[in-house]
């Protein structure tokens, strides 16, 4: 059996010598049966590598001259990543049953693979609905336990990244680059918050760029670590319809919310309800569907930021089913109506009551 930290070594050294080439990556590991064996191989005449062009093997062979196994190594161990291989307990197990699974994944922070995932994906020229849209579901998801999965990329996957860790829960950004390389550079703050409550995840060795093919290959991992994918606000042509596709190669359950049909970023959305992608607009549709417990219609509140009174009215609100007038409230909280009036204007202004003709409500 093969040392187990010397197969991570040589996998990525073997990574960085083909330049993330994972079909020759795949024939080497097929051919050589471990990392550390196609390393040190020289011979590559086998019938395996007669689909690859002599300027592929060529290439290899110098690029390996130019790499220090051990040396590459502690840059990953440095940043204090690590690399899952495909035959560990820890690599998740959804994504082992996809097709072209990738052999091995770098990740910087930690997550439960045993934990539930949804994938939440759209453009990055979101509409102020698609934003709204996107921070609702990861926050919702989140509250009950799903971990949310995205892709770092402007627009809604931003929106999502963010909505889940404002709300305490946990997400992770599917990168394609090497870990050490933030793209878009503007996310590198929100990449440091990901690590603190989640991970971000790459089959790409450090230092390695944001090439454009690189990002249509990474979106099978974010549908491939998910249960679901919901789709917001896409274009005919776009990245989040890629992941889509993969998705019900998959047999992933595909999400879309419905979009204006005077909108050019709703048209893939659209188009995948009418090809028969599951049209959502509550949470629960998404939890039906994948047989999650349904979420609950009173809304979890993080009482941490609340001061004492505003905890109250949250309290006597989410032990009724019914709309309470100030009154009420103020009968029912046991305090005097300046305290009750100014607090319900903080609630409201933090978005977490509103106000209706027949009373104030949690908002949902």
């Amino acid at each position: 059996m093969p040392n187990n930290d010397e197969e991570k070594l040589f996998f990525n050294a073997l990574n960085l010598a083909c330049e993330s080439n994972f079909s020759f990556l795949s024939a080497l590991k097929n051919e050589f049966k471990t990392f550390s064996s196609a390393w040190k191989a020289n011979n590559f005449n086998e019938p395996i590598f007669n689909r690859f062009e002599k300027q592929t093997i060529n290439f290899f062979q110098k690029r390996k001259k130019l790499i220090n196994p051990n040396l590459e190594w502690s840059k990953l161990l440095k940043i204090k990543g690590q690399l899952i291989l495909l035959e560990e307990d820890k690599y998740p197990s959804l994504l082992k049953e996809i097709s072209f699974a990738p052999l091995g994944i770098y990740q910087l922070g930690e997550y439960d693979h045993r934990v539930p995932s949804v994938a939440i994906v759209g453009t990055r020229k979101c509409s102020t609905y698609g934003k709204n849209v996107a921070e609702k579901f990861a926050r919702e998801l989140t509250e009950i336990g799903i971990t949310i999965v995205s892709g770092l990329a402007y627009g809604i996957d931003t929106f999502s990244h963010f909505s889940a860790l404002n709300a305490k829960g946990k997400t992770i950004a599917v990168m394609g680059t090497g870990l050490d390389i933030i793209f878009p550079s503007t996310n590198k703050k929100l990449a440091e918050k990901i690590i603190e409550n989640g991970c971000l995840i790459s089959e790409y060795p450090l230092s390695t760029p944001p090439l454009k093919h690189h990002f249509p290959e990474r979106n099978r991992i974010i549908s491939g670590l998910s249960s679901g994918v919901i789709i917001i606000e896409s274009p005919l042509k776009s990245g989040s319809l890629i992941t889509s596709k993969y998705a019900l190669e998959q047999n992933r359950e595909v999400f879309a919310i419905p979009g204006s049909i005077f909108s050019k970023t709703s048209e893939g959305a659209n188009e995948l309800i009418k090809a028969g992608a599951k049209l959502v607009n509550n949470v629960n549709d998404i939890l039906m569907e994948l047989n999650f417990p349904l979420a609950t219609e009173k809304k979890f509140i993080n009482n941490e930021n609340l001061n004492e009174i505003e905890r109250i009215i949250i309290k006597v609100l989410s032990e009724t089913n019914e709309p309470l007038n100030v009154d009420e409230i103020i009968s029912m909280s046991s305090h005097d109506s300046s305290e009750v009036n100014q607090n319900l204007t903080f609630l409201e202004l933090k978005n977490l009551i509103q106000q209706n003709p027949s009373g104030y409500t949690l908002k949902h």
